[in-house]
C-alpha cells in the first residue's frame, strides 16, 4: 500500500554544481513563500512515496553521512549551510568521475510532519528543462521562453531522503540510472537494493538454474512461502537444497543490499521450456507436473505435461 507523506518545509539550502563538479556555488539558506514551499514539498513527497516493492537504501558501516543528516535536524542556520556544503562537495567530487553528469541545483530540504520524525531530503535537480510561458499584454498573447528550469517532481532523477520508516532500510534512494552511473549513491555512502520484482525474478532464475529438476517443484513451493532479504531467503533454501549454496554465497558477498522477497510472488512467475520452436509455459506451482524423458524410440526427448483435465486446443 502506497504511503503519502504530506510535509511542511522548515529550511531549504540551495547550491549549484556545474561542469561535472568543476564549478560550484556553495549552498545557502533561501527564503521561500507558499508556492516555493509547495513545489519542494511535492518533490519530497515524491521521494518518500513507498510501496512494498520499493528498493532499500543501506549506508556503509563506516559512513559519517547518517550523523551529518541527523545533525541537520537541530543545528544552527550557519551549520545547516556548512553541512549542506559538505554534502554538495561530496557529490561534486564524484560527478567528476562520470561522463554524463548534468549541471544541477543541489537542494537540502528539512521538512516536518506532525507525529513523525523530521526528514532531510537531498535533491539533485538537473537544470536542463526548457518551457515557454504565455501571458497577455495590451490584449495580445505574449510568449517567453524559460531555460534551465528545475524539473517537476515526476521528472526527478536522483534524490535521497532520511530517515526511512522501514526497519530494513536506512534511507529512501531514487536513482534513475543506478546501474549506469553510481556517482550519486557513492557520494553518500549508500547502496540501493533491487526492487522486489527484480529480486524475485533473480531468485526464481537461480532456483531454475541450480536446483535438481526433480526437486524444482518442491523448491519453488518452499520459496513461495518465504519473505525477507533475498540473501537470507537463499541461505534458508540452501539448507534444504545444497546445490543453491554457491549462489547463496555469491549473493551474500554482493556489496549492494539484497532486494526484499515478498511472500507468494515466486509462485506467480512462469516456467518456460523451449525445444524445436515450441514453447511450454506453466505456472511455477505446476512444476511437478512436467516430465522430461528420453524418447524410448530414440527420436530425441519427450516433454510431458500431466494435467487433471483433458487438454483443449485454443481456437
Amino acid at each position: 500500500m502506497r504511503q503519502s507523506w504530506r510535509v511542511d518545509v522548515k529550511r531549504i539550502s540551495l547550491g549549484t554544481i556545474q561542469s561535472r563538479g568543476a564549478k560550484l556555488l556553495d549552498p545557502g539558506l533561501v527564503s521561500f513563500g507558499p508556492k516555493e514551499s509547495d513545489f519542494l514539498v511535492r518533490h519530497v513527497e515524491k521521494v518518500r512515496e513507498l510501496d512494498e516493492a520499493s528498493p532499500r537504501g543501506v549506508f556503509t558501516t563506516s559512513s559519517y553521512v547518517p550523523d551529518l543528516l541527523r545533525a541537520l535536524l537541530t543545528c544552527s542556520d550557519l551549520q545547516f549551510e556548512q553541512h549542506s556544503k559538505t554534502l554538495q562537495d561530496r557529490l561534486a567530487k564524484l560527478m567528476g568521475t562520470s561522463t554524463n553528469a548534468k549541471d544541477c541545483v543541489f537542494a537540502v530540504v528539512h521538512t516536518e510532519q506532525s507525529g513523525v520524525q523530521d526528514q532531510i531530503t537531498i535533491l539533485k535537480l538537473d537544470a536542463v528543462v526548457e518551457a515557454a510561458e504565455t501571458g497577455t499584454l495590451q490584449g495580445k498573447v505574449t510568449l517567453k521562453v524559460l531555460e534551465k528550469l528545475i524539473p517537476e517532481p515526476g521528472k526527478l532523477q536522483k534524490a535521497l531522503s532520511w530517515p526511512d520508516p522501514r526497519a530494513t532500510s536506512d534511507a529512501i534512494l531514487i536513482d534513475a540510472n543506478f546501474t549506469q552511473a553510481e556517482y550519486f549513491s557513492s557520494a553518500f555512502d549508500i547502496g540501493a537494493s533491487p526492487r522486489s520484482p527484480d529480486a524475485e525474478k533473480a531468485l526464481h532464475k537461480a532456483l531454475v538454474a541450480s536446483v535438481n529438476p526433480a526437486s524444482l517443484g518442491a523448491a519453488l513451493a518452499d520459496a513461495a512461502v518465504l519473505e525477507g532479504p533475498a540473501d537470507a531467503v537463499l541461505a534458508s533454501l540452501a539448507t534444504t537444497y545444497p546445490e543453491l549454496t554457491p549462489v547463496a554465497q555469491a549473493t551474500a558477498r554482493d556489496v549492494r543490499p539484497a532486494g526484499m522477497i515478498r511472500k507468494n510472488k515466486i509462485s506467480a512467475l512462469p516456467l518456460v521450456w523451449t525445444a524445436d520452436g515450441a514453447k511450454l509455459t506453466i505456472p511455477s506451482s505446476k512444476a511437478g507436473s512436467v516430465e522430461i524423458t528420453p524418447d524410448p524410440a530414440g527420436q530425441g526427448w519427450l516433454l510431458i505435461l500431466h494435467t487433471a483435465g483433458r487438454p483443449t486446443l485454443e481456437q
